[in-house]
């Protein structure tokens, strides 16, 4: 059986073996299975041919398939994988009721014009807009591959009517955004960077 999950786990077989709560054990293992066989589906190829590794900074990276990039985010019991074709993904996932209104949060991962927006709506609606602007940033700064080292309050992601999605300031020509409410229960973002990139 430990042959089994470590061969899974890959990289990540040290973080599971020292990991002591038995829901982070399980939820990397769960994780990790989700991962493999979506990109399985994806590439039409035996979950068992999947290779996944990480890179300098802990993204996750495909070995094996090539040319597909994969993202992958949990929160709470649920677990989001993305996978794009020839361009860089992003994903995030988080409880729509996660309180992000504690003092001084939203002064660190809010771009200026954001506050001043959040200032004008009520507690709730300005919970929800938190946990939406947190789950875009965290999506793209993930496909960047710097996640949380990057200075979110620089990044100002917009509704994008045409579309439904959101666009990021003219730094990032060419990403698609997306974030959705799911199940009622949580936020979950995702983003595409341009083709061949």
């Amino acid at each position: 059986m430990a042959s089994a999950v470590r061969e899974v786990l890959g990289p990540d077989w040290p973080r599971y073996r020292t990991a002591r709560e038995p829901l982070v054990r399980a939820r990397l293992l769960g994780s990790r299975l989700l991962l493999r066989h979506t990109v399985a589906v994806v590439a039409d190829i035996a979950p068992d041919r999947v290779v996944v590794g990480r890179d300098g900074h802990g993204r996750p990276v495909l070995h094996r398939p090539a040319g597909l990039d994969v993202s992958i985010s949990h929160t709470a019991g649920t677990l989001v994988v993305g996978i794009a074709r020839g361009r860089r993904i992003g994903v995030d996932v988080e409880a729509s009721d996660r309180s992000l209104l504690a003092p001084g949060l939203a002064e660190k991962f809010c771009h200026p014009e954001e506050l001043a927006e959040l200032c004008g709506l009520p507690p709730a609606e300005r919970n929800l807009r938190l946990v939406r602007l947190w789950t875009l940033k965290e999506a793209y700064t993930k496909a960047l591959g710097v996640g949380l080292a990057h200075d979110f309050s620089r990044l100002r992601p917009r509704p994008e009517p045409r579309d439904g999605g959101w666009r990021l300031d003219r730094t990032a020509g060419g990403w698609h955004l997306r974030c959705e409410q799911v199940a009622g229960r949580f936020v979950v973002a995702s983003a595409l960077g341009p083709e061949g990139g």
